[in-house]
C-alpha cells in the first residue's frame, strides 16, 4: 500500500506540476498577445504618422515652389509698363483685324496694389455683331490679364453699337 501512496503522490505531483506548466504556457500566450497587440497598435500609429509626415511634406513643397510659380504667372499674365505700349498696339491691331475703329480710349490708372496696377479702359465701337463678336473673342484668348469687365450693346439698324470696359493688370 505504501508503494500505491507514493505512486499515487507521484501522479498527483506530477499532475499538479503539469497544471502549473499549462497554466504558465497559457500566460505567457496570452502576454506574448497581448503585446504584439500593443505593438501593433504603436505600428498603427506609426504608419498614421508616416502618411501625415508624407502629406505634409508634399505641402512644404508646394510652398517652396510658390514663390517661383508666382514669378513666371507674373512674366506670363502681368503687362509691364513698358508692354503696355505693346499692349495698345495689339488693341488697335485687333480691332483693325475685326474693320472696328474706336475713336476715343479712355485710360484710367488705378491705385497700385499687391505689385499690380489696375488699367481701366473705357471706349465704344460700332460695327457689326459678328465683328464685336470677334473682337471679344480674339481680345479673350491673349495671354495677359486683360479682363472685359462690361460690355453695354445696342442695336442701330444692321449694325450694333458696343460700349466697353476693359480692365488690364500692369506688373514690375
Amino acid at each position: 500500500m505504501k508503494t500505491v501512496r507514493i505512486i499515487l503522490a507521484s501522479l498527483l505531483a506530477l499532475a499538479a506540476l503539469a497544471a502549473a506548466a499549462l497554466l504558465l504556457s497559457l500566460g505567457y500566450g496570452a502576454f506574448q498577445d497581448l503585446r504584439s497587440r500593443g505593438r501593433g497598435g504603436q505600428q498603427a500609429a506609426l504608419r498614421l504618422q508616416e502618411q501625415e509626415l508624407a502629406r505634409m511634406a508634399a505641402e512644404h513643397g508646394e510652398w517652396q515652389r510658390l514663390p517661383e510659380e508666382l514669378r513666371r504667372f507674373r512674366e506670363r499674365t502681368l503687362i509691364t509698363l513698358d508692354g503696355f505700349a505693346a499692349f495698345r498696339r495689339e488693341l488697335n491691331l485687333c480691332l483693325d483685324d475685326n474693320g472696328l475703329r474706336a475713336t476715343n480710349i479712355a485710360f484710367k490708372f488705378e491705385k497700385r496694389q499687391g505689385g499690380m496696377q489696375p488699367v481701366t479702359m473705357q471706349f465704344s465701337l460700332s460695327g457689326s455683331y459678328r465683328s464685336l463678336k470677334k473682337f471679344i473673342y480674339d481680345m479673350e484668348r491673349k495671354p495677359q490679364m486683360a479682363f472685359f469687365r462690361k460690355i453695354d450693346m445696342s442695336r442701330s439698324g444692321d449694325d450694333v453699337g458696343a460700349h466697353f470696359t476693359m480692365e488690364a493688370y500692369l506688373g514690375d
